[in-house]
């Protein structure tokens, strides 16, 4: 009997956008936009406790989890009334999940460590054993690349 092997497959390939890539974009107004969005999610993720959420795993792989509600279930039926909001919450989850995925590993750490749990640059600059400088290049990649994803792109 022959036992099936997982091939975990790794690329090489950075995904973080360059300086001339960025040159076009208002980083500091965007990433006005991008913290303002990302407090409302966080707000949201404790509202919608019976939606879709996003979680990293600690080699930060995106998963959803979905919880539903009990049939007698109070607070969730009071939930019911935001439907549209409820809805908006999950896409959102939907739209992150699939933005993790093409984002490098750094991003990723760079966006859930500093935006979404409030952790220092510091403590994500020395745990990626990067410079001030390429660390300023993944925070503007994050940035730029989670503002388009949700429409919160400022132009020069």
């Amino acid at each position: 009997m022959e036992l099936e092997k997982t091939i975990d497959t790794e690329y090489i390939d950075s995904l973080i956008l360059t300086k001339n890539d960025m040159e076009m974009y208002n980083i500091s107004a965007t990433y006005d936009n991008v913290v303002k969005t990302i407090k409302d999610f966080k707000i949201a993720r404790n509202k919608f406790i019976t939606g879709c959420h996003v979680r990293l795993t600690p080699s930060y792989k995106p998963r959803l989890e979905s919880f539903t509600k009990k049939k007698f279930d109070p607070i969730g039926d009071a939930v019911i009334d935001y439907f549209d909001s409820e809805e908006h919450y999950n896409q959102f989850n939907y739209r992150l999940k699939d933005l993790y995925l093409v984002m490098s590993e750094e991003e990723i750490m760079y966006l859930n460590d500093c935006l979404i749990c409030g952790k220092s640059e510091t403590e994500i600059k020395d745990k990626l054993n990067a410079t001030r400088a390429s660390l300023s290049l993944i925070k503007d990649s994050v940035i730029v690349r989670f503002a388009l994803v949700f429409d919160l792109i400022v132009y020069k």
